[in-house]
């Protein structure tokens, strides 16, 4: 009996077969990854904002950025301009640029009636992708002159 080399065409149907399955099993597991993955840097660089935030108020007794919006978006634009890089020389806090996160910090305070706090809001942009299970596009701290700090909008 003669031996050939190769594949038979049935195996090779039955090789793509099974990969098409896998594949299909794999990419809605992908996707919630890099979901969890977002969400999750999020939630760091929320705790990791809100704790420079304390550090501020206790060297300055007034927020970053005092009775300001700071904005910094996923693609690197901020408003004001140098947002971004007043914001690492302020808090030490690098706000990272191309990973699907925009950055909102409003520092608010008013000695006249001893209230100050700050709000940090980080969301998907233009809210167009959850970044939690519950379907929230956003999570938004806040810590007020008391060190206390609230976090909400996410699931957990």
């Amino acid at each position: 009996m003669k031996r050939r080399d190769g594949f038979t065409l049935i195996e090779i149907m039955v090789v793509i077969a099974i990969l098409g399955i896998m594949a299909a099993t794999a990419v809605p597991l992908f996707s919630r990854y890099k979901q969890r993955t977002v969400g999750s840097e999020a939630t760091v660089m929320l705790r990791q904002i809100l704790d420079a935030e304390i550090m501020y108020f206790l060297e300055h007794n007034t927020f970053f950025p005092n009775n300001q919006t700071y904005i910094v978006t996923h693609s690197g634009a901020s408003a004001p301009g140098g947002a971004r890089a007043e914001i690492l020389e302020s808090l030490n806090v690098a706000v990272p640029v191309g990973h699907l996160l925009n950055f909102t910090i409003t520092g608010s305070g008013d000695s006249s009636i001893d209230l100050y706090d700050c709000i940090v809001i980080i969301s998907s942009p233009q809210n167009s992708f959850p970044l939690f299970a519950n379907g929230d596009t956003f999570i938004r701290g806040r810590v007020d002159k008391t060190g206390k700090r609230y976090i909400l909008g996410n699931s957990k």
